[in-house]
């Protein structure tokens, strides 16, 4: 069987080759033919994520094929957050000092609040709770719920959206030493006097956690892993996993009583700071530290972790 093909008249000139995508991906300016502007180079380099996986020299073809659709779809991420970038109206506001003896750690609440718009104004409440405290506060990973713990008993869960509202409050009648929201705002844990305990939003009891006594000092919520990190006086670092109530890991520091811990938002890795100074990082899979920092000469008293996890403060 033939098939016969019309001749190509010699005067007539051959197509253009089609030219293979490689490197940065383009914007929608290029998808009808033309070049990325400096603007659209500018704005997509500020997405990517890096040099990419190479598949040459790679001789099995499975591989070869996963390490090219996977740079596809990572091309296309970046891509699409910059042609979304459009649809942010505003950037971020800060603070900018007007001279060098002005120091922006100095600027009160109330100054912010004069000089944001309107609606960034109402956001901003303030409550006065004399006779129950210290307070410790939670947020869930919204933003919308405020959990609140008095050190004598009185815990209380909030919405400060339009004004603050209390939407529940009990009073344990014992000591409050920590709390955190867990998977959203319809449970949270509470650390009393002896034992952990698990509420639902009203206020009802629906766990008592008696295998984390004697007592727990501080508590961590990873949303991501869905594992509640304990730790007490005497040291144990205590993962249980919320999804089925067993401990993962239990884990002896070895460094004495620790009432300071705080995970990261970036990767979960629990940071815990001592008495003797040290800052100590764990994982659930590892009963050593991953990494010892040696801070201050005197105790630790908190932590803070900026949210793409490279600054940490004592």
């Amino acid at each position: 069987f033939t098939h016969a093909c019309p001749r190509r008249h010699p005067s007539t000139p051959l197509p253009p080759p089609m030219a293979k995508s490689r490197g940065q991906p383009k914007l929608l300016s290029a998808s009808d033919g033309g070049k990325m502007n400096a603007a659209e180079r500018k704005r997509l380099s500020r997405y990517s994520r890096g040099d990419g996986n190479s598949s040459k020299g790679v001789t099995k073809p499975g591989l070869k094929r996963s390490i090219k659709r996977g740079e596809a779809k990572i091309g296309a991420a970046e891509r699409k957050a910059a042609q979304a970038e459009v649809l942010q109206p505003s950037e971020a506001g800060f603070l900018e000092a007007e001279g060098p003896l002005e120091r922006t750690c100095r600027v009160r609440q109330s100054q912010l609040a004069a000089m944001v718009d309107e609606q960034t104004a109402a956001k901003a409440y303030e409550v006065q709770l004399p006779d129950l405290g210290p307070y410790r506060v939670a947020f869930t990973a919204n933003g919308r719920r405020l959990l609140l713990g008095g050190r004598k008993g009185h815990v209380a869960v909030a919405r400060w959206e339009g004004g603050f509202h209390v939407l529940s409050e009990l009073q344990l009648r014992e000591t409050v030493r920590d709390l955190t929201f867990l998977r959203d705002h319809t449970m949270f844990a509470v650390a009393q006097h002896k034992n952990l305990y698990i509420y639902d939003a009203s206020g009802t009891e629906l766990h008592c956690l008696r295998s984390h006594r004697p007592d727990v000092q501080r508590l961590a919520y990873l949303k991501y892993h869905w594992l509640l990190a304990t730790v007490g006086s005497t040291g144990q670092l205590r993962y249980l996993d919320v999804s089925t109530g067993e401990n993962v890991s239990d884990i002896r520091t070895r460094l004495g009583e620790c009432d300071c811990m705080r995970a990261s938002p970036y990767n979960a890795v629990v940071h815990l700071g001592h008495t003797n100074g040290t800052v100590t990082l764990w994982t659930p899979n590892m009963h050593e530290p991953v990494a010892k920092l040696l801070c201050h000469k005197g105790a630790v008293a908190d932590l803070a972790i900026d949210r793409a996890g490279r600054y940490l403060a004592t």
